[in-house]
């Protein structure tokens, strides 16, 4: 029975959904849809075989064939990506299109699939099974492999077909291959070859022939038998195109296999089988390599040789033609030229490599050299074409050496280097940038000349003349051209480190035609030099010899002017080169031009330039064309520097300095002896005979000084390039100083100005020498003085140098003070300088009245005036300069920082001291007697009854001043003296004898000088001469100019002044304070330093009396009231003016406040000992203090006024008052803050008026605290709910605050003893001491007023602070003020608590118990605490938006913990939660 045989049917299935179908979905309709992804597949597959082919094909095509194909290749896959985007954008938007397609689909799919079942079922049915039968069953090879368990029946051809037989061994396989070696051998060795494949080698039963350049073939044999041929195993074939290949195989494999196979076929018929193998790989190879020139010749053409090579004729196979230096196309004879280049193959001999031929013929050498470069390694047409140019480049070289050696009989050339260059020296020595070197250009065969510093125009002329006919370069003056060309270089390179500035054209006018700038020649140099714009060095050049091969250089001087017009028809000289020079604003018009003789420049005493003559004659030659020696252009040594042109510009440079002095001195009719050199040639020196006296100095100085002049004289250093030194040399000084170098018999005084032709010397001169004649008058003054040993002066001055441009001194009891008089030669003022020398550890106390001593000085010039002022006044400003000036922070109520003091001077022996912007010291030094007088600046000096606006008067202060007041000089007061105003007394009087028996003013019109220079002073009297009857006004007989009268009074003055004389209204001009002093006060003079009310209106005469109506306003009045020491000179003098203020550094804007209104002199900053908030002294080791003199104060009635009448102190007692000191009765501990006692009692004035009462009045009832009138003096007194406070003021020092709290008659609170003491300790410690903050008492005062179980917290922690408790982790510091490290809550400085319905407060928490290494400070936290009295919680106060710190962190856990744990309410919880955080705070480092 057959096999039932079932047909194979396929389906074609289309993927759907544009993913991959499985077998047996139905396809779409039409069986012509494809999924999106594979078409998207298949266009990047297609895009990648396109971009690989072009990849390989693009390089083998030319450029703009690679262009065109690469932009095909982007326009096509450009279109088929945006076709395939467009299907996309559609497919997106056809989804119900989709699905009923796939729908339709899949239902003809199961029809078809229904449809096919049915007809192939009816198929099988008529078909198939009609025949169908069972085979036979193959018993026997199933028993076999039931049996024995395999299958031996399979055929025997199976295994000799299939199987492979077994390997043969190795060795074997050598032996072999050795016996096959030795056949190959004896066939090689029987066979006839060729020469050129004696290259060979037998290896491994091969032969392998190898030919360079060409091929190599591997042959072997089948067998022993001389009849078998041989057989080619490969072929390589070794010709490259390095250049144009790439690097890739020239020969295709089908190709080679089509030699293989004809060359195989040639070996197996030939008699000669190796010859004709050999013949038909040479021809082969030959032609390929010729294939390989013509390519490599075409993209030569192509890319770099372009027209200058072309291809004349190229035969496949044959020969190859290149015809070069196309341009050359006539020779020197008129017949044309025509270089080529032939490389083929032999015809005589195919065995032969390539062939070169040249056309012209080349000499055999150098044929030979051209011909080893195509038989290298490297297959190059280039390299074969470079190497023919360079030979033919150097044959042309040689014949135009030959032309120029026949007609430049003085010139010898050279040929050196590849590519050759001829050398052609033009000058001798020649460097070797000026050879004229002539060279062949390589792709057109013409020759090209070079040389340095030459026009283009003149290189074109000289390379046409080359290429046209040589021997024509000598005669047309193109050598003479280039020599004169390279001179004028040489020149300018031999002054380009001069201070010139080289020019080949000016902009000049037009001149006369005999002009001698019209008779130099048209080659010239102009040399401009730079320090003297109007001068230029003429250069011009002149050929000379018979054969013009000399060249001689001409000097001229030339003087030129700025001209307004230009001659534009005088081309030839006044051409301008707008590349060059910019013309376009001025033109030059020549003055003078003078000759230059060389000789006598470079022969002259201060010069020296060996020259090189010849010996047969003495002319001098600048160059010479000779014997061209090769060394030169390769020495170091510039042989071709122009030393004569270098020594006439530095000897012109030089010399017309000093010519534009000459003038200057003519025309101020000064002598002068002219310039001369000096020994040696070390420079030009100018000196004058005899310097013009000066005016506004006497007539003995200006004859004492010019006799004393040595010698004046001019040099320009250094050596006439620098600035101007004039040398003054004076001999016997008047007076000896310490100085080392002052010491000999003659000084020199050096001076030196600014050098140039715009700068005139002789002007600033001349105001130098009229300062050292403004100086050495004064001098002169002193040495009279001072070299006299009895005078009083000369143990307390010394001299310490005098160069006659400033006088130094030093002055003082230990001479440690200097002072440095100097005159500005600008204005011709004296100039003051002040210093220290030696072991003085503070900075000069006359700094703070250094404009008032300069003033004052320019006004007298008297320096013994001036010292004596310096010695009376230095102990005074020395005790003034003690008082601390640096600002305080928190000290007012404002929050800007304030100065602790401000020294305001108005003259130099009057300075207010001002506190704090709120108190005045008006303070006076007294001449003759070491006093000073002192009073409250707040008073007015008119009328003591008003205050001067801004200032507030200190009460006590006149008791205070008392304290110190030196009672064995000075008698007691009685008390009715300080009862009244004080009356006029004269300062002479109160100096000298402070309360005469008798006393006599002399009159203003008697007035004489005393035996020190200084007048006698109209001064109203003091306090210390009133008397009670006497008005507060200025005497009649001062605003009459009448001598004062005397009374046989006890008092020696009248009792009554007219009314209409009486003191100025506030309301006034008088309202302000004005300068005691009458040059201080004056509106016409230059010390005039109004008072706080200057700009109030001026008084009707009624209420003053004019200045111009008597004579003390006469220049010799104002000059005698300069030196009154009084604070009262001349009260009805000293009063304000509306007008300008001419003092120099002198406060000057009016307004409320002192700072504003006097400015603000600062004390230097050494001046202080100690700062004010410093402790000042060693606690531990108990150092003795300074002890304030404590003398018993009389009970003094208590007026508003008494401080105005000034308080008598001596100098040792102001040191006293104004030296940093301790607590009077303090040794140690944390009070003894080193300050001035002035100081603590303006500090506890200003504590008790300005802040606590100010406070009490205007916030009591906001603090809760009632203000209790009291009748006593320094005394306020306040009660609180449960307590009454009292501060006073120490009766006995005044320099101390004490507090007394006492318990309220009401209060139901009942108040230890302890806990006053507390708060009474912590004000005495904390509060009512230095730096006396006005912050620090506002937040005390705020304490005072809390709730009293809140108050008895914090004196709890008060207590902590004053007593540490040891056990705990952490001291405690409450903090009055907010300190810089406090989270910012308010600015720093402001007062640190604040009571409202909440309490806010600050603490500073310290880490002790812990060992802190050196250097580095214990931990410290500033807390802010803030307590709710109606929840009574106590929390860490905490600011919005601000970050959070480690140590913040910890405190407000704490603080949260500890109100979740504390359970007692009705007590505070401010001291339990303070205490807590001491106890166990914990901060991370």
């Amino acid at each position: 029975m057959p096999p039932i045989s079932t047909p194979q049917t396929q389906l074609s299935l289309t993927p759907m959904g544009g993913v991959g179908a499985q077998v047996g979905q139905a396809p779409h309709p039409g069986n012509n849809s494809i999924s999106l992804g594979l078409l998207l597949d298949f266009l990047v597959q297609k895009t990648y075989h396109e971009l690989s082919v072009l990849g390989e094909l693009l390089p083998r095509k030319m450029d703009m064939e690679r262009k065109i194909e690469i932009v095909k290749f982007a326009r096509s896959t450009r279109q088929a990506f945006v076709r395939l985007l467009a299907l996309v954008k559609w497919a997106s938007s056809a989804a119900k299109v989709d699905k009923c397609a796939a729908i339709s689909a899949f239902l003809d799919q199961q029809s078809l699939l229904f449809v096919d079942t049915a007809d192939m079922m009816a198929r099988m049915a008529r078909e198939n099974l009609v025949n169908a039968r069972l085979p036979n069953f193959s018993l026997p090879c199933a028993v076999d492999v039931l049996t024995t368990g395999c299958y031996r029946r399979l055929p025997t051809c199976i295994k000799e077909k299939i199987v492979p037989p077994d390997p043969i061994t190795s060795n074997e396989k050598a032996s072999v291959l050795q016996r096959l070696n030795q056949i190959i051998q004896h066939r090689l060795v029987t066979s006839e070859l060729p020469p050129t494949l004696v290259n060979l080698t037998i290896a491994e039963g091969r032969a392998k022939f190898h030919v360079p350049q060409e091929f190599e073939a591997t042959l072997t044999l089948m067998g022993d038998d001389p009849a078998i041929p041989w057989r080619l195993l490969n072929i390589d074939i070794l010709v490259s195109d390095p250049d144009t290949g790439d690097g890739k195989v020239l020969v295709h494999s089908m190709q080679v296999n089509y030699i293989h196979q004809l060359v195989q076929s040639r070996l197996f018929s030939d008699e000669k089988p190796l010859t004709d193998m050999y013949n038909c790989l040479h021809v082969f190879c030959q032609s390929l390599q010729l294939e390989v020139l013509n390519s490599q010749a075409q993209r030569l053409i192509r890319e770099r040789w372009g027209e200058h090579v072309m291809i004349e004729k190229y035969m496949a196979g044959q020969c190859l033609t290149l015809a070069y230096w196309r341009a050359q196309s006539f020779g020197n004879d008129g017949k044309q030229e025509k270089y080529t280049l032939s490389v083929g193959i032999d015809s005589s001999d195919a065995a032969k490599p390539l062939q070169v031929n040249h056309e012209p013929p080349l000499p055999t050498e150098e044929a030979e050299h051209v011909n080893q470069a195509i038989r290298c390694d490297r297959l190059s047409i280039e390299r074969l074409l470079v190497e023919t140019v360079l030979v033919r480049s150097k044959i042309k070289l040689q014949e135009l050496q030959t032309v120029l050696q026949r007609d430049l009989i003085f010139t010898k050339s050279t040929i050196e280097g590849t590519p050759a260059l001829l050398y052609l020296p033009i000058v001798e020595p020649c460097s070797p940038a000026e050879y004229l070197t002539v060279s062949v250009d390589l792709q057109t065969g013409v020759l090209q000349p070079n040389i340095a510093h030459c026009e283009t125009g003149l290189l074109e002329e000289i390379e046409e003349c080359l290429n046209s006919d040589p021997s024509k370069l000598a005669s047309f003056q193109y050598i003479a051209t280039l020599r004169t060309l390279i001179l004028m270089e040489h020149c300018k390179q031999s002054v380009q480190l001069l201070p010139v500035r080289c020019w080949e054209k000016l902009p000049l006018v037009a001149v006369s035609g005999e002009h001698p700038l019209n008779k130099l020649s048209s080659k010239r140099l102009y040399l401009q030099l730079m320090r003297h714009s109007s001068y230029y060095i003429v250069v011009d050049f002149k050929n000379k010899g018979p054969h013009q091969d000399e060249i001689e250089a001409r000097y001229h001087l030339m003087r030129v002017r700025s001209a307004s017009f230009y001659d534009q028809s005088n081309v030839t000289m006044d051409m301008t080169s707008t590349s060059e020079a910019d013309t376009a604003e001025t033109y030059l018009a020549p003055l003078s031009l003078l000759a230059i003789d060389p000789k006598g420049c470079i022969h002259g005493p201060d010069t020296y330039a060996p020259v090189k003559q010849d010996s047969n004659a003495y002319k001098r030659k600048l160059m010479s064309v000779g014997s061209s020696l090769k060394r030169q252009r390769y020495s170091t040594h510039c042989e071709y520097f122009q030393s004569e042109l270098a020594h006439i510009v530095a000897m012109c440079d030089a010399r017309i300095p000093y010519i534009t002095l000459c003038e200057e001195l003519t025309n101020a009719n000064i002598p002068y002896q002219g310039v001369q050199v000096e020994a040696e040639g070390v420079g030009l020196v100018l000196r004058i005979c005899e310097l013009p006296s000066v005016e506004g100095v006497t007539a003995e100085t200006n004859k004492a000084l010019a006799s004393s002049l040595l010698d004046c004289s001019f040099r320009l250093q250094p050596r006439g390039h620098g600035p101007w030194q004039v040398q003054l040399a004076f001999g016997n000084c008047p007076l000896s100083s310490t100085a080392p170098r002052e010491q000999g018999s003659t000084r020199s005084v050096y001076l030196t100005y600014e050098a140039g032709s715009v700068v005139p010397v002789l002007k600033p001169f001349l105001l130098d020498w009229k300062a050292i004649n403004r100086l050495y008058q004064p001098f002169l003054q002193l040495a009279e003085i001072i070299s006299d040993p009895s005078q009083p002066m000369f143990r307390h001055v010394e001299v310490r140098s005098f160069n006659y441009q400033k006088l130094t001194l030093a002055y003082g009891k230990d001479k440690t003070s200097t002072m440095t008089v100097l005159v500005d030669p600008r204005d011709g003022r004296y100039r003051l300088l002040w210093g220290v020398v030696g072991a003085s550890s503070t900075a000069n106390c006359h700094v703070i009245v250094q404009h008032q001593l300069t003033q004052e000085f320019n006004e007298h010039q008297n320096l013994v005036r001036l010292i004596s002022v310096l010695c009376e006044t230095q102990s005074a400003l020395q005790a003034i300069c003690k008082l601390p000036t640096m600002p305080l922070l928190g000290a007012t109520q404002q929050p800007q920082p304030v100065l602790m003091f401000s020294l305001l001077p108005q003259s130099s022996t009057h300075i207010r001291v001002v506190f704090r912007n709120t108190y005045c010291l008006d303070i006076h030094i007294c001449k003759g007697k070491n006093t000073v007088s002192i009073r409250d600046g707040a008073y007015s000096m008119f009328d003591i009854m008003k205050v001067v606006d801004g200032f507030t008067p200190a009460a006590g202060l006149k008791a205070f001043l008392e304290m110190f007041v030196d009672e064995s000089q000075l008698r007691r007061r009685s008390v009715s003296e300080d009862d009244n105003p004080p009356s006029p007394i004269t300062m002479e009087s109160s100096s000298d004898n402070f309360l005469p028996m008798q006393h006599s003013v002399p009159s203003p019109m008697n007035a004489r000088v005393t035996g020190s220079g200084f007048a006698h002073p109209m001064t109203p009297p003091t306090a210390t001469t009133s008397n009670p009857a006497t008005p507060a006004s200025p005497h009649t007989s001062v605003l009459s100019n009448q001598p004062y009268s005397m009374s046989p009074g006890p008092s020696g003055y009248p009792l009554a002044s007219p009314p209409s004389i009486a003191a100025p209204s506030p309301s006034g001009v008088m309202l302000g304070t004005p300068s005691p002093a009458l040059g201080a006060g004056s509106p016409g003079h230059p010390y005039h330093a109004p008072s706080p009310g200057t700009l109030h209106a001026v008084p009707s005469p009624a209420q003053m009396h004019s200045p111009a109506t008597g004579p003390f306003i006469s220049p010799q009045s104002i000059t005698e009231s300069q030196t009154a020491h009084s604070p009262f000179t001349n009260m009805g003098l000293a009063m304000a003016s509306p007008g300008t203020r001419n003092w120099p550094a002198s406060p000057s804007m009016p307004g409320p406040s002192p700072v504003g209104r006097y400015g603000v002199a600062h004390s230097p900053g050494t001046a202080m000992t100690h700062s004010p908030g410093s402790s000042g002294i060693n606690q531990q080791q108990g150092t003795p203090q300074a002890t304030v003199p404590r003398p018993q104060p009389r009970i003094l009635p208590h007026r508003s006024w008494a401080a105005a009448v000034p308080t008598i102190l001596s100098h040792e007692n102001l040191h006293k008052l104004f030296t940093p000191a301790p607590p009077p009765g303090v040794s140690g501990g944390t009070t003894s803050h080193m300050c001035s006692p002035i100081e603590r009692f303006l500090g506890c004035v200003y504590l008790m008026r300005r802040c606590l009462n100010r406070q009490l009045q205007a916030y009591g009832e906001t603090i809760h605290l009632t203000h209790i009138p009291v009748n006593e003096h320094g005394v306020t007194q306040f009660k609180s709910e449960s307590l009454i406070y009292r501060i006073t003021q120490n009766p006995t020092t005044m320099q101390t605050l004490q507090l007394q709290v006492n318990p309220h008659p009401d209060c139901k609170d009942p108040w230890s003893h302890d806990e006053l003491q507390v708060l009474e300790k912590f004000f005495e410690t904390k509060v009512g001491c230095p730096p006396y903050k006005y912050n620090a008492m506002v937040a005390f005062v705020r304490l005072l007023g809390a709730p009293t179980r809140i108050l008895k917290d914090c004196i709890q922690l008060l207590r902590l602070e004053l007593l540490p408790d040891r056990t705990l982790k952490w001291t405690i510091q409450w903090c009055l003020t907010i300190p810089p490290s406090a989270p910012p809550l308010a600015p720093v400085g402001t007062s640190a608590v604040v009571i409202k319905n909440k309490i806010l407060f600050f603490i500073q928490l310290t880490r002790i118990g812990l060992t802190v290494p050196q250097g580095q400070e214990p931990q410290t936290v500033v807390i802010p605490i803030l307590h709710d009295i109606q929840s009574n919680t106590t929390q860490h106060a905490d600011l919005r938006n601000s970050p959070v710190t480690p140590s913040m962190h910890s405190v407000q856990n704490m603080m949260k913990r500890f109100n979740e744990l504390y359970t007692n309410k009705t007590d505070c919880t401010i001291f339990a939660a303070v205490k807590d955080l001491m106890a166990n705070l914990v901060i991370p480092h």
